[in-house]
C-alpha cells in the first residue's frame, strides 16, 4: 500500500537527494550508490518525460503517464520560480546522471549543474517542511 505524502514530508525522497547530492560531489561507485543513481536518474528521467510531453501539448498525457507527471510537477512546484528554464535543466541533468552511471566520466561543471539543482529542490522541500503547520491530534486519523 502507498501512503500519499507531502513531497516535503517524504523522507526517503530527501534522502535520496542528499544521496544524490553526495555522490556527484565525491563520485564514489559502490552498490548503495548505484541504487542511489538509479532512483535519481529515474526521477529525473520522469520529469524530463513529463516536460516534453507538456510542451507537446500532451492532454492526455496526465493521465497516460501519471507518475512522469507528477515528478515533473514536483519540480515546477518548488523550482519554477529559481531556476530558469527548467526543462533544459531537467533534460541536462538525465544526461549527465546516464553518463555518470555509463562511465562515471563527466566534466565538474556538468556534475555541479545537477547537483545545484537537486540542492535547490532539497533546500525547497526543507524549508517547505519548517514552516508548515504540524498536525493536530484531530487531523490524525485512525483506521
Amino acid at each position: 500500500m502507498r501512503f500519499a505524502l507531502e513531497p516535503s514530508r517524504d523522507v526517503g525522497l530527501q534522502h535520496v537527494l542528499r544521496n544524490g547530492i553526495a555522490l556527484l560531489e565525491h563520485r564514489e561507485m559502490n552498490q548503495d550508490r548505484r541504487r542511489v543513481l538509479d532512483g535519481l536518474l529515474e526521477i529525473v528521467s520522469d520529469a524530463d518525460r513529463g516536460s516534453g510531453a507538456l510542451r507537446e501539448h500532451g492532454l492526455t498525457f496526465a493521465l497516460d503517464e501519471r507518475c512522469a507527471f507528477e515528478r515533473y510537477s514536483l519540480f515546477v512546484r518548488y523550482l519554477e520560480d529559481s531556476v530558469d528554464d527548467l526543462p533544459r535543466r531537467l533534460s541536462e541533468a538525465r544526461e549527465t546522471l546516464q553518463l555518470i552511471g555509463a562511465s562515471g566520466d563527466v566534466s565538474r561543471e556538468c556534475a555541479a549543474s545537477v547537483g545545484d539543482l537537486l540542492a535547490r529542490l532539497l533546500g525547497a522541500l526543507e524549508r517547505d517542511r519548517a514552516f508548515a503547520p504540524l498536525a493536530t491530534v484531530r487531523d490524525v486519523h485512525y483506521n
